[in-house]
This record gives C-alpha cells, sequence and structure tokens, in this order.
C-alpha cells in the first residue's frame, strides 16, 4: 500500500483529503504544521507528500527544498496544494522543485488523478 504525507494546517481539508485517499486505498498520515511535516517528510517512509506552502512555522517551500537537498528523498514526489493560484506562483513553485501544483478549491478526482501521474 503507498503512503502518503499530507502537510495542511486546516484541519478540514486534511480529514477530507485523508478521507478520500484512504478510500481510495492509500496509508495516509497528516502532518498540522511545517516544523512537523518537514520532520516528517524527511525521516518518514511516504511514496508522495501534498504539501499546502502558507503553513505555521515553516513555509511548504523550504520544506520543499529541504525535502529536494535530502539524499533519500530528493525524488520524492511533492505535489503543492495552496490558495495561492497566480502563475507567478505556480511558477515559483515548479521552479522550486515541486512535481505538481493545485490551486484550492480543487476537486478530489482532480487530486487523484495528479496522485496517479506523479506516482508512476
Amino acid at each position: 500500500m503507498q503512503k502518503i504525507l499530507i502537510v495542511e494546517d486546516d484541519a478540514d481539508i486534511a480529514a477530507i483529503e485523508r478521507d478520500y485517499l484512504e478510500l481510495n486505498g492509500y496509508q495516509v498520515e497528516i502532518a498540522p504544521d511545517g516544523d512537523t511535516g518537514l520532520e516528517r517528510g524527511l525521516h518518514g517512509r511516504f511514496d508522495l507528500i501534498l504539501l499546502d506552502l502558507m503553513l505555521p512555522e515553516e513555509d511548504g517551500l523550504h520544506i520543499l527544498k529541504r525535502i529536494r537537498a535530502g539524499a533519500s528523498t530528493a525524488r520524492l514526489p511533492v505535489i503543492l496544494i495552496t490558495a495561492k493560484g497566480t502563475e507567478y506562483d505556480k511558477v515559483v513553485g515548479l521552479d522550486g522543485g515541486a512535481d505538481d501544483y493545485i490551486a484550492k478549491p480543487f476537486g478530489m478526482m482532480e487530486l487523484m488523478a495528479r496522485i496517479r501521474a506523479a506516482l508512476r
């Protein structure tokens, strides 16, 4: 079973994502803030990370940079999910190392398709 880390400070959004992912056969862990997300992302064994950009403590771009710098996590797929939806924000996120970028609000079918694509 593939394991996904959700780094999201909005508990309602994280719960919806978790429930939908679990219904689709994924094992899920939630990190509610940037520090926890960074620690779990670097030291946990995940197949993919869903990462919010605007987090308490550590922001998502810093977490992404640290994940890309780790020898064991450099190739770990990371999808940014954020309320920042301008073209500039998307370019910064993708150029910063993200494999994909989804602006909130988004549909769960789209999220699942993007996860499947990132895990291929």
